[in-house]
């Protein structure tokens, strides 16, 4: 009888063994298949491949259901955080925004009334006429941009020119459609300029190269890097505060100022139109009509 139990167990064995070892041949067979299948470019393998295909998508969209949902209330959730830090930091935001408009309105008012005491002569008003660079900064012995704006826009000979950043040029020639500018970083470029927060004067000098030098410094002038370069209005060419640049080396061949503005690479510019004083400009002093005084009694 024992023998008779153990006999199936013994049949079963190389059918087992046969199975095992034939499994994986025919996992790579069909992987196979469907390789070939799948790179066959056949009207029936096509179609085959779309029937697969078209009952494979309803399953596989059932199934990522729950997660795509899952997912979404995930990002509802941080977006809903999110906005609320965002609206708290927004109303924070707009205390201090607040708080600086009510200062700066006192100032405003503080001003007037300084102004109408000591009866001090308002800043002339500033036109701006904005234009795009036409040609490109030139080659190492010239150092200027071509716009296509002249006289009939207003644009005169010495206006100032700005970027974005700071003060790039000044203009030397002005046609009726078009001016050319003189770089800041020209070789024939003299500036009077100021050191801001000081009242050191200086002179910054154009070295056809990517930095400026300040000449005529006077002696132990305490010169810091970091510090901001600006111009002084001396000569009456240019309006006083534009600013040009920072210090960026101090040392024994001089201390040199990087420009604000990427002077290589301009797109727009701001010609700055103002009535200047020609009093300062040309020296010559333009007789006014004697005031006729009052006769005191």
């Amino acid at each position: 009888m024992l023998f008779r139990l153990q006999k199936p167990v013994l049949q079963s064995l190389p059918l087992k063994s046969m199975t095992l070892r034939a499994t994986p041949a025919a996992l790579v067979l069909l992987a196979v298949t469907l390789m070939v299948l799948h790179r066959a470019d056949t009207l029936p393998v096509e179609r085959l491949r779309m029937v697969v295909t078209d009952a494979a998508a309803p399953v596989l969209a059932n199934v990522s259901a729950p997660f795509s949902a899952f997912v979404d209330s995930l990002e509802g959730v941080t977006t809903i955080r999110d906005l609320k830090a965002e609206n708290i930091r927004l109303m924070e935001e707009n205390v201090r925004l607040q708080q600086w408009y009510e200062s700066a309105l006192k100032l405003k008012a503080e001003n007037q009334s300084f102004r109408e005491l000591l009866n001090v002569k308002a800043d002339p008003t500033l036109m701006f006429v904005t234009s795009r660079v036409v040609s490109d900064a030139g080659g190492v012995f010239v150092k200027s941009v071509l716009l296509p704006v002249g006289v009939q826009d207003k644009v005169r000979k010495g206006n100032a020119v700005m970027s974005g950043h700071g003060l790039i040029g000044r203009v030397t020639e002005a046609g009726q459609n078009s001016s050319r500018v003189l770089l800041v970083t020209d070789l024939n470029s003299r500036i009077p300029v100021i050191v801001q927060n000081t009242r050191i004067k200086a002179i910054l000098a154009g070295k056809n190269q990517n930095l400026m030098k300040l000449e005529r410094l006077p002696p132990d002038s305490g010169m810091t890097i970091g510090t901001r370069i600006i111009t002084s209005g001396d000569g009456g060419q240019l309006l006083p505060d534009l600013p040009i640049g920072t210090i960026v080396s101090i040392g024994s061949d001089g201390v040199w100022v990087k420009p604000l503005s990427d002077i290589d690479r301009l797109t727009y510019v701001q010609i700055v139109d103002a009535d200047a004083n020609q009093t300062l400009a040309t020296g010559e002093i333009v007789p006014h009509s004697p005031i006729q005084s009052k006769n005191r009694r």
